[in-house]
């Protein structure tokens, strides 16, 4: 029992590498196509027997019907040439041969042709009646006599003894043109006659006193059966006990010779001694009917080819063979539909499962069901959303985090206590007409009062554009008017929200490390514009320029920011903030070109309230 446990695992996780598909249209061949394909062979096979027995069964009768009508034929031949026998003419002529003239001789052949023609007014199937003589004289006495049967001596002197032995009962034999003397040098006239001969006997004692030939045109008798023989491919054929052929349809076999094929009527003699049935399977793909002749001892014999018993079958087959197709096609129809209806909700799912590899986290899959896998579907949903609710959860923490970072910052230098203290020197520079010391001294103290503010509040574009031009006092001091700055800020712009602090760290970064290491003088663009609901900035040096990787964006690795010279956040740390504070599709984008330019390109929100302190006003009333 563990060996087929362990078994039946085994196969189940073979299967499962294979994708759901083809699983379901392997199960659908199994449970469906399979018991469908069975049975059909067996209704099949089944009717295969029965219009096999049907067409057997008509084809007995019919030959049944065949055998009748030449035993009928045969019979009546026989009765007649009983009752020629006992004519008055008949027997007079036989005795008393030698004292008949010719006229006599035609009167007898007029008195027989008359008693023939009122028995056989629709079908006369013996052409010629001829009387022997003890002493082999010869009389024809029905029939045209320029052509009648002329058998060679051998033949007609042995016809003549068995007749003679049989003692008045009737003796049949087949002949071909072999059988006959030519009728004249050069002269072969091709019959097949079936030959009835008797001997005749005196009424009064019982003497033999003659012999009586009756001759039948064989195409009388083929004439019965050749019709159904060439519509139903048959080859029929009548035998005597010796197996000399006595009729044939087919023109080939000669008759009054031996049946050529051993082997036919080996199955002709095994059909009637062992199966008794009128037909049954030769080994030779032939069906072999065979049925007697009783009035002649004859057998008459039907060979037909299996292929035309099965030609009906051929039919059956191709029309199971073809409902059998489109059976096939709406299954894989069927299939295919009912196996969308699965996978396309896992697909759905797969695509979800690959968004949330890639960061994407807003695809919602549509729940257009009521089953298992609507069910896994909206549990799905329920995992985006509660993934979503946490990394929103995360960024806000990490927002919180950076404000308590840069508070702490703040609160370390005690920009209150400094601010005071500038305060009073920028009093005493004032006392002392110190217009340069107090210039500076009032651009720090803004600066300062700026950085006091919260770190996540924003302010308008023109409050940033004040800042950067008190840090452009100090820095200008500092080199001693080196470089010119150029102001491009779209007045449209100038009451839009954006974070603090945005600008400040990129000039300082374009005076500091790209004007300063110049041997020429600096010049710095400040742009500003609203462009396709986004608010965009530029920051253009002429300096020595860099390449892109001296400036990394993440804080991690960037060694410029480590050298930074006011309040150490850095231009990654702006890229940073802007990505936590609006979205990673917003930040900073470098361009550069090494003792040329450098450029950074600043993309914000187009935010006309700020958000924050609309919340704390709500907040506090």
């Amino acid at each position: 029992m563990k060996h087929w446990k362990n078994f039946f695992k085994f196969y189940i996780l073979k299967l499962r590498t294979v994708n759901i598909f083809k699983r379901l249209f392997v199960m659908f061949i199994f449970v469906t196509l399979l018991p469908i394909t069975l049975y059909g062979i067996l209704l099949y096979n089944k009717s295969s027997e029965i219009i096999q027995d049907k067409v057997n069964l008509s084809i007995s009768e019919a030959l049944t019907q065949i055998s009748t009508s030449i035993n009928e034929k045969i019979e009546k031949v026989r009765n007649d040439s009983i009752e020629i026998s006992y004519l008055e003419e008949i027997q007079d002529v036989l005795i008393n041969y030698n004292d008949y003239n010719e006229r006599m001789k035609n009167k007898v052949k007029i008195a027989v042709t008359d008693k023939m023609s009122k028995k056989y007014v629709f079908d006369n199937i013996v052409s010629e009646i001829t009387l022997y003589t003890l002493t082999g004289a010869k009389l024809n006495v029905y029939g045209n006599n320029t052509f009648t049967v002329n058998l060679k001596s051998d033949y007609f002197n042995e016809f003549l003894d068995i007749c003679h032995s049989y003692n008045g009962a009737c003796v049949w034999k087949a002949i071909n043109h072999n059988y006959e003397k030519r009728i004249a040098s050069g002269v072969n006239n091709d019959r097949n006659y079936i030959l009835l001969g008797k001997a005749i006997k005196k009424k009064s004692d019982g003497k033999i006193i003659g012999y009586m030939i009756m001759a039948i045109e064989e195409d009388k008798i083929r004439n019965i059966y050749e019709k159904i023989s060439s519509t139903m491919n048959m080859q029929v054929f009548i035998i005597d006990n010796n197996d000399i052929v006595i009729s044939s349809a087919d023109l080939n076999t000669p008759v009054g010779e031996i049946y050529p094929n051993n082997n036919v009527l080996k199955e002709i003699q095994d059909s009637h001694n062992i199966t008794g049935n009128n037909y049954h399977f030769a080994e030779l793909n032939t069906m072999i009917y065979n049925f007697p002749i009783e009035q002649a001892e004859w057998k008459m014999a039907a060979l037909i080819p299996l292929t035309y018993l099965q030609s009906d079958l051929k039919i059956i087959l191709k029309n199971f063979l073809l409902v059998g197709f489109i059976g096939i096609i709406f299954g894989i129809i069927f299939t295919l539909a009912f196996s969308i209806t699965i996978i396309s909700p896992i697909n759905k799912m797969i695509t979800g499962i690959k968004s949330f590899e890639k960061g994407d986290f807003s695809l919602k899959l549509v729940e257009d069901g009521n089953d298992e896998l609507t069910i896994l579907t909206r549990q799905f949903n329920k995992m985006a959303e509660e993934i979503t609710q946490l990394l929103d959860n995360i960024k806000m923490n990490e927002r919180q985090k950076r404000k308590l970072e840069i508070q702490a910052l703040q609160a370390q230098i005690n920009p209150h206590f400094l601010a005071n203290t500038l305060n009073t020197v920028s009093f005493i520079a004032k006392l002392k007409k110190e217009t340069s010391i107090e210039t500076i001294i009032n651009a720090i103290i803004e600066l300062l009062r700026d950085s006091m503010k919260n770190d996540d509040s924003l302010h308008t574009v023109q409050e940033e554009i004040s800042l950067i031009k008190n840090y452009i006092i100090i820095q200008d001091y500092r080199l001693m008017g080196k470089f010119d700055v150029e102001f491009q800020i779209s007045p449209q712009i100038l009451d839009f929200q954006m974070p603090r602090f945005i600008l400040q760290p990129i000039v300082e970064n374009a005076i500091i490390h790209g004007i300063e290491p110049s041997c020429r003088r600096g010049l710095i663009t400040i742009a500003g514009k609203c462009k396709n609901d986004q608010l965009i900035f530029s920051i253009t040096d002429n300096g020595v320029g860099m390449r892109i990787e001296e400036l990394a964006l993440d804080s991690k690795n960037n060694t410029v920011e480590k050298n930074s010279r006011f309040s150490g956040l850095g231009v990654s740390n702006v890229n940073n903030r802007i990505k936590l504070m609006m979205g990673d599709q917003y930040g900073l984008k470098v361009l550069s070109e090494k003792g040329s330019y450098t450029t950074i390109l600043i993309n914000l929100p187009v935010i006309t309230k700020n958000p924050i302190s609309e919340s704390r006003e709500e907040h506090h009333v």
